[in-house]
């Protein structure tokens, strides 16, 4: 399965649409500016489906929760060292290789490739391509490429022009 997540979509304020086939499926909804924020995931009637959120933050683990409904919870964690990139999600005992800064990345099961995320850019925007074997992986392979996506991209900043002309001085 393949689903297609516009990251500059601008007709959906505050919600990012995730589309199989040209059809919603789900909305991505949060504060993508900050990691420290929730990002929830609803289906395409606005059920909530899961969310992501900090666990814990040092200076040598960093710890993200995934808590879907009618799942036990998920834990990406990411090893912070200069050495290693490594990516490991508890609970489904996926780890995640390839170059995440660039966005192409996959998770395994062992050796055994589950799914993968591609970055796309195209005539609409930049988007992530998300292609998921297992049904019952959706939710985890989306919130985690949004988190992933969060890390190495910054938003656009537009600025701020002031078009009131102060008086001369005298």
């Amino acid at each position: 399965m393949k689903y297609y997540i516009l990251l500059n979509k601008t007709n959906t304020l505050g919600q990012i649409p995730v589309e199989k086939k040209h059809k919603t499926d789900f909305f991505i909804c949060g504060n993508l500016d900050n990691v420290n924020h929730t990002i929830i995931l609803y289906n395409s009637f606005h059920e909530e489906i899961g969310r992501l959120y900090l666990d814990k933050s040092s200076k040598l683990i960093r710890s993200y929760t995934i808590d879907v409904v009618h799942h036990s919870l998920v834990k990406v964690k990411k090893v912070n060292s200069h050495l290693t990139n490594l990516f490991y999600v508890t609970r489904l005992n996926y780890w995640v290789s390839g170059n995440i800064k660039k966005g192409n990345y996959s998770f395994y099961s062992g050796i055994k490739k589950v799914a993968s995320v591609e970055t796309l850019v195209t005539f609409d925007g930049t988007g992530l391509c998300c292609s998921i074997a297992r049904p019952e992986d959706v939710p985890f392979i989306l919130l985690i490429s949004i988190l992933f996506t969060q890390w190495h991209t910054t938003p656009l900043k537009l600025p701020q022009l002031n078009l009131i002309k102060k008086p001369a001085s005298a």
